[in-house]
């Protein structure tokens, strides 16, 4: 099947939206609105290492409590930036809410280097993931803002959409393991950190690829429009 960009684009903000209301109602929703015991429990039904967990997290509140809703609101933000009416209508409303996704960014990068150093559910090998990502995500905006700055915003553009990707590992490992605990009889801790890496792996993947689509199709419309008025030019000639 050979899909066109915008039908691709389409099916995949769908997809990503899904993940981040999935993610938003079961780890941000669902802990605030119910008792911190209730919702402990209803993750014992999968895994008593990832119940025990939950308990570890709640020993940590602010961390906790403040990853949670400032990652929810850095994915919202984060969509809205990808937006290409929004971006081409209020350009001054994108780079405002740019300015509130790198501060959002700042603070969720912050609680998750807190919450893993205190309460790795995987252990080191979690601590060593979080941190790597972290670094990655740090690189990646930072390049973004470079070339922002430099007016390239083609580049601009793709630096942060890759490390929105990298962002978004945490709501594509989710479905991973809750998959991979209904399906697989391995060590959760162990089963943990490989849905982490398949996500990682699914999140990167997928975001190049729609980079490398978007930049044939740009030449192809810059190729289209210069055939175009070569034509015009040669026609007024004669």
């Amino acid at each position: 099947m050979n899909w066109s960009n915008d039908q691709v684009a389409r099916y995949g903000v769908v997809v990503v939206w899904l993940l981040i209301v999935g993610t938003g109602l079961s780890g941000v929703v669902a802990p605030l609105v119910l008792p911190q015991q209730i919702y402990a429990d209803a993750f014992r039904l999968f895994s008593e290492a990832y119940y025990q967990q939950e308990l570890n997290l709640a020993t940590s509140p602010i961390a906790n409590v403040s990853h949670r809703i400032f990652g929810l609101l850095f994915f919202i933000i984060g969509m809205a930036q990808f937006n290409r009416r929004l971006r081409a209508k209020k350009p001054v409303w994108h780079r405002w809410c740019g300015r509130l996704y790198i501060a959002l960014a700042a603070l969720v990068v912050v609680t998750a280097t807190i919450l893993a150093v205190r309460h790795a559910f995987a252990g080191p090998i979690e601590q060593i993931g979080v941190l790597l990502m972290n670094g990655l995500f740090g690189v990646l905006v930072i390049a973004g803002l470079v070339k922002a700055r430099r007016r390239n915003f083609v580049a601009h553009r793709e630096y942060m959409m890759r490390g929105f990707a990298v962002a978004l590992v945490i709501a594509v490992h989710r479905p991973f393991f809750g998959g991979g605990l209904l399906l697989l009889d391995l060590p959760h801790p162990v089963l943990f950190v490989l849905s982490g890496a398949a996500a990682f792996s699914v999140c990167i993947i997928c975001a190049e690829i729609w980079i490398r689509r978007s930049r044939r199709a740009s030449y192809a419309r810059t190729v289209s429009f210069l055939e175009g008025n070569f034509v015009k030019l040669s026609g007024k000639r004669q």
